[in-house]
Order: structure tokens, then sequence, then C-alpha cells
């Protein structure tokens, strides 16, 4: 590959360079990798921006070397759709960098600050006689670190906890004593993740350090001449895991896992091997292995992540497995979209990505069939592919190597959304035997619960800025941080909506995010999700914002609309509650409501409760 990317390059084919510069990955031969990410920069800027169109400025303030890292954080940051510019702090320098309020840092102005820490930086003895003060002290000084960053620089923190190391002096006791210098990083660990503020998130080196093996995780000789933590042989998938964590900040995790049946859930053919033939469960390896894989794949659903079977197959043998076979771990409840045919399977990814109204860029498709997930990758190529080991056993390790469903948090909304996707397929049942449209808004029975942005809600409306496409005016992604900071500004008005209705909670679903000025209410950021669509929300949404306006005096409401490749949607918004068009500056348009002298122009059915 290396060679065929060096040709597309010198033929200036830069489309095809990136293509296969982006197809590499961090278990791929070492040589290839950094070659892959060192020629990133030969590719033209717009080209770039447009395979990764989520620009983000990524500090990363080394407790170790972090140079040789970079490349590769770009390269697999690129992989998952963020174009990140890096600044670097000299080697030593993470706490000068904070405590000083580093002039360069700030004019840089991070939208993530990672603490590429190890622990090299702890000053733990081999042993102690006292360790809970000395864990304590180090608690204290990471803790307040990483709240100082947060607090000057207003932007996510993502930061390394401490990898336990292969040495031990004290041999057995190791793994009993609480003085030995790793029990006491293990109690450090512990005690970080209980103290950090909501901001900050853990990037899980101790876990990763020993899924590499710590043998192969440090190079002793790498460290001494160069201050380098990570061997080179392990660098590729740090900076992958970090990148994971960064698309899982913006918004660019998947979103649903697409399973085959046959020899992917179960061993076997079901329509040739019969219900009670398929290889699943205890007492046989191999059924043990689907078995342990199917428990994995509903630990992912449980906590938020969406299901669906495209399956070459009759129908009624697919649901016999999960309706009546008793090893089956996931249940017909458990999946989100059935799609059960004898058609191609690129045409199942499009069904699945319209029933689930979801881009085909968030699905994840696993297959043990080499020959559909060729298919899938040329006529999708938006569908992310798993390659998938021939060995039933290896099935979790290669969906858990991906870190494609990475997230740094998990709302009630998340492990309720398969629940909520079958209550809105009994709402569209419901509206097909309702006369009209406007009957079924209104004996559907909608309640509106409205209060402003609060600690409670903070993660939910993070991911709802992140992950909303369609209904996003502007597009505007933000940190946890950036929401925060723009709640504690006096000026601002921030609203959220959660809506029920006689089928169940559809969750938070709306957001609007605005500033006033001069007596003018200007809105950064309105979105909601598309499962609310055409419900009335917005037209009760105008009318709290028309309400607050009038409390505060403010006179006129402006709002942008920047169009993307997905919102065309709500291009005519702001044109549908009344507001006029003035002149556009930019690939946008401005619009503007006056208060005192227009009104709403549109009814709904929802009643509301709340702010």
């Amino acid at each position: 590959m290396k060679a065929e990317i060096k040709l597309h390059l010198k033929a200036e084919r830069y489309r095809e360079a990136l293509d296969l510069i982006l197809a590499v990955r961090p278990g791929d031969d070492l040589a290839l990798i950094d070659y892959a990410a060192a020629q990133l920069d030969k590719i033209p800027p717009a080209l770039l921006a447009a395979r990764a169109p989520t620009a983000k400025r990524l500090a990363i303030l080394g407790g170790a070397t972090a140079h040789f890292l970079v490349p590769l954080i770009r390269l697999f940051a690129a992989r998952r759709g963020l174009n990140v510019t890096v600044y670097e702090s000299d080697y030593g320098l993470f706490e000068q960098e904070i405590w000083s309020d580093s002039a360069a840092l700030h004019e840089f102005a991070p939208d993530v600050i990672h603490f590429h820490v190890t622990s090299h930086n702890l000053p733990f003895a081999p042993f102690a006689s006292a360790p809970a003060a000395l864990v304590h002290e180090q608690a204290q000084r990471f803790g307040n670190l990483y709240r100082a960053a947060v607090d000057r620089f207003r932007c996510a923190v993502v930061t390394n906890n401490f990898e336990t190391e292969g040495a031990r002096p004290y041999g057995a006791l190791d793994g009993t004593s609480p003085g030995t210098r790793n029990a006491m990083i293990r109690a450090l660990n512990d005690a970080l993740a209980r103290a950090l503020p909501a901001q900050v998130y853990v990037n899980d080196i101790e876990h990763l350090s020993a899924v590499c093996g710590k043998a192969r995780w440090a190079d002793a000789r790498l460290w001494n001449e160069t201050k380098t933590a990570v061997s080179f042989e392990c660098q590729p998938f740090y900076a992958d895991r970090l990148a994971a964590m960064l698309a899982a900040l913006f918004g660019k995790s998947k979103k649903c896992l697409v399973l085959d049946l046959d020899n992917t859930l179960w061993g076997g053919v079901i329509g040739d091997d019969g219900l009670h033939g398929i290889r699943l469960g205890a007492g046989q390896p191999e059924g043990e292995a689907f078995h342990h894989f199917q428990a994995y794949v509903k630990a992912l659903k449980e906590r938020g992540v969406l299901l669906a079977v495209a399956s070459k197959n009759e129908p009624e043998n697919a649901l016999a497995a999960f309706r009546e076979h008793a090893d089956m771990i996931l249940k017909e409840s458990d999946i989100s979209c059935f799609v059960v045919n004898w058609d191609p399977k690129d045409g199942s990814m499009r069904q699945i990505a319209k029933v689930l109204n979801i881009g085909l860029d968030s699905l994840v498709f696993f297959d043990d069939n080499p020959v559909e997930r060729q298919l899938v990758r040329q006529a999708v190529p938006e569908v992310t592919v798993i390659d998938v080991p021939e060995d039933p056993s290896l099935y979790v390790q290669a969906l858990d190597d991906a870190n494609l469903f990475d997230t740094v948090s998990v709302t009630e909304e998340d492990r309720e959304r398969t629940a909520a996707l079958q209550q809105n397929q009994a709402r569209e049942v419901f509206e097909a035997q309702t006369s009209n449209y406007d009957d079924f808004l209104r004996q559907l029975q909608m309640r509106a619960f409205v209060e402003p942005i609060t600690e409670s809600n903070l993660a939910r409306v993070t991911q709802l800025v992140n992950k909303t496409n369609q209904f996003n005016l502007t597009t505007r992604r933000m940190t946890e941080a950036e929401v925060r900071a723009l709640v504690e500004d006096g000026a601002a008005y921030t609203a959220t909506t959660r809506l029920d209705d006689r089928f169940g909670s559809n969750g938070l679903i709306s957001v609007v995010m605005g500033r006033v000025s001069d007596g003018v209410l200007v809105i950064d950021n309105w979105l909601m999700s598309c499962r609310v669509l055409k419900r009335g929300v917005e037209a009760m949404e105008m009318e709290r914002l028309l309400a607050f306006c009038r409390q505060r005096s403010v006179d006129r409401i402006v709002g942008r609309y920047l169009p993307t490749s997905k919102n065309k949607l709500v291009e005519r918004h702001y044109a549908d509650l009344g507001f006029t068009e003035i002149a556009g500056d930019g690939p946008g348009t401005t619009w503007h409501f006056n208060v005192a002298e227009q009104s709403l122009l549109r009814a709904h059915h929802i009643a509301v409760e709340g702010a």
C-alpha cells in the first residue's frame, strides 16, 4: 500500500491517495502507519476538509514527549472525520502551561486539552509506609490541575490515567500490599476517577497498556534517550484510542451496529440446520464463542448503541432463533430494525438508515462473509465495515478494538433508545389509523416540559449538540465545557424540551441557545431530534422565545441558518415561523423577527409545563 500511496501522490491523484491513507489501521505495519501519517500534510487542505469536515484544535501537554504521537493522532482522527490542528508543549511543562496561564496556549484557543501524563510523572517510591497520604496528595495535585485547565481555558480536558508497571520489586506483594508503587498507582486512578469534574474525561491507558502487554508498552531505552513513554510499537494504538475519545466528544461515534445472523450471531445456517441445529451456548466451544459475542453486543445496546439485522434468510427462520432458542442472549426486542430477505446487502444498509433516520455513515456492518463485506464497502462506502476474523472466539476483540462506539457519557435517553424507537413505530401505526394529521396530533396528547440547561441535563444537551445533523440550524459543535460556559453567561437564553405523549417519553429532544445584547436576542443554536419532526415543537418553542423577549424588553430576535450537506430540512425554518430574511453575509442566511410588530403564525397541540 505504501507504494500505491506514493504513486498516487506523484501523479497528483490526491483523492485516491487519501482513500488509502485513511484506510490504514493501528494494527498495520508500523512503517506503513508512519508513512501514511507523514503524507497527510501533502493532501490539499480542501480535500482533507471534505473527508474530515470537523476542524478542532487539540493542545497536548506532555509529561512525556509526544512528538512522535502527533502525526499518528492526526491520522487516526482524520479517519473519524476530525481535522485536528495540534499544539504541543515542551516536555515536562504540562503543569507550568496551566499554572502560568500560558499566553501561547490562550492564543491557540484549544477545543480540547490532552494531558499526556504517565506513571513517570508520579513521585511514588517502590514502597511507602503511609501510602494513603501520598495517594491523596497526588490526587489533589492532578485534580486541581485539571479543574484549573477547564476553568482557565474553557474547553474539554482528556487526561490519561496512570499505567501500572511491569517491574515488581516486591514480587507477589505487588497485588496485596497497599504500599507498593503499583498499588498506589491503582489507588490514585480510583481516586481521580471518583473526583474529576464532569468535563474532564479519562483516556484509560492503564487498560490499553494491559491489552497491548506491559512488556511491549514501554521501551526503557526510548524513555532514557527521548523521554518517550510509549513504545513505537504501541503508539498507533494510543493515538487511535485518543482519536476515538475525540470523536465521541464531537459526535463522531457510530450509532448503529448492523449484524448478519448465520455464522455471525450463531454457528451454522438456520435454514439448513434448523432451530436446534445451530451452534450456540454452553457445552460446545464454538457455541460459547457466539454466546460471548452476543453478550458483548447486548452490553452495547444497553448503553445506547442501536442494533439492526441485515441477513439473507427467510424471515420466519431468522425470527425463530430470537423468539424460541433458549441460548439466545439477544432478543427480538433488542433489535431496532430487521431487514431479512435475499436482496444485496447494500440495499439493506440504505433501508436500515432510512428506518432509523440516521446517516449511512452512522452504521457499522459486522458479517462473517468477506464477499458481503466487500460488496457493502464498494456500494455504500459511507458504512464502516469490520474485518471479521474467521474464528468467532475473536469476534469480541475485533469489534472492541475498532473503538467505533466510544462514548464519554451515558444518559437515560441512551439506555432507552431502542424502546424509544419502538414507541415511535407505534406512533406511526396510530398516525396511519387517524383520519387526518391534525387529529393525530391532537389525539397524541403531547406534553412538553421546558427548562433551562442545568447540570442534570448538561450531558444530554451536549450529546444533542454534537450528534444532531438534520434539524440543526448552525451545526455548531460544542464541548460540555463550552455549553457550561454559555449557561454561566448572565446574558444567555437557554431552553431544553422533553416531550411526552400517550405512547411514552421521547426524552430531551430539543435545545435552543442564544444571547441577549442591546435589546436583541441572537440565536446561537437551535436543534431538535428528528424523531419529533412536524409535531409543533418549534412553534411551541417560538412561543417561549416571544414570552422571554417580552419579559426582558427584547425588541428583536435574530437567527442564522448555515447550510450543510445534511440540514437542508430546516432551510425555511425561520421563514415558517414568520421571520424576515435580511442580507446574507456568506454561505448562510440571516433572519430577524420584530417582537413588537409580528406575532406567531403557527398553532400547535402541545400542553406546556415548566419555565
